[in-house]
């Protein structure tokens, strides 16, 4: 048996168990957590909109209940065509938002599940009528790479950021070139293409690993060796 395949097994052995003890976990166990976690994500929401809801008309910004995602969509007001250069009005625009962002990202209730800040930088699929679709894509992911680059390299030079360390070690920039493409009508807005987005990724593994700890916190666990190897044993709950 090569090496690979005794990883392969390996791996799913640990598949099978990890479900078999997550569909254990005791349902006061998982729905407080999985409770608690959803009424964090919306009371982000509704402390980033309350924040923001008159600013994001004026910037022709939006954001996403469901995802916590603020896009800025009107490509005019952030880059020239084909350049990488931060407009000024867009850097009024992240003088006024981001420290408020962060302000509110790094309270108390947030910020323990909050493990990455992204900057997103997306572009249409247009770059020009000599290019193919190879080089079209190459070229705008160089672009979208370098857009949110500056974008973050902005940021970290604002003297005004509430909870600076802690924001900066949570804020990276990906570049997404024209994989995720906006579309009307069923084809491409090149214009809502064109965006910068601010996305808070929390720590949705860490509230899994939770759940099997509150697992382990009901249940007694343990590892016989006897003359034919390790057996695994799961002592049932106790009602």
């Amino acid at each position: 048996m090569s090496y690979s395949d005794i990883m392969s097994g390996l791996m799913l052995v640990f598949l099978f168990l990890l479900i078999a003890i997550i569909s254990e976990v005791p349902e006061d166990q998982s729905y407080k957590i999985a409770d608690n976690y959803e009424f964090m994500k919306d009371d982000l929401y509704k402390e980033l909109y309350r924040e923001f809801r008159y600013d994001l008309p004026k910037w022709h910004a939006e954001i996403d209940r469901k995802t916590l995602i603020i896009s800025f969509n009107e490509p005019e007001i952030l880059f020239q065509r084909g350049k990488d250069e931060l407009k000024l009005h867009f850097k009024e625009i992240l003088d006024n938002f981001y420290p408020r962002y962060i302000r509110i990202l790094s309270k108390r209730q947030f910020k323990s599940n909050i493990s990455e800040i992204r900057v997103e930088g997306h572009t249409s699929s247009e770059w020009n009528f000599q290019s193919t679709d190879y080089e079209a894509y190459i070229n705008n992911m160089t672009l979208s790479q370098k857009r949110t680059a500056r974008v973050l390299n902005y940021l970290l030079n604002l003297n005004n950021i509430p909870n600076y360390r802690w924001a900066r070690d949570r804020v990276i920039s990906v570049g997404y070139s024209s994989s995720k493409i906006k579309l009307l009508a069923n084809r491409e807005d090149q214009d809502a293409s064109r965006r910068v987005e601010f996305r808070v990724v929390t720590n949705a593994e860490e509230k899994l690993y939770e759940l099997i700890e509150a697992l382990k916190r009901s249940q007694n666990q343990y590892v016989n060796n006897d003359d034919e190897g390790y057996t695994f044993k799961t002592i049932a709950l106790r009602r």
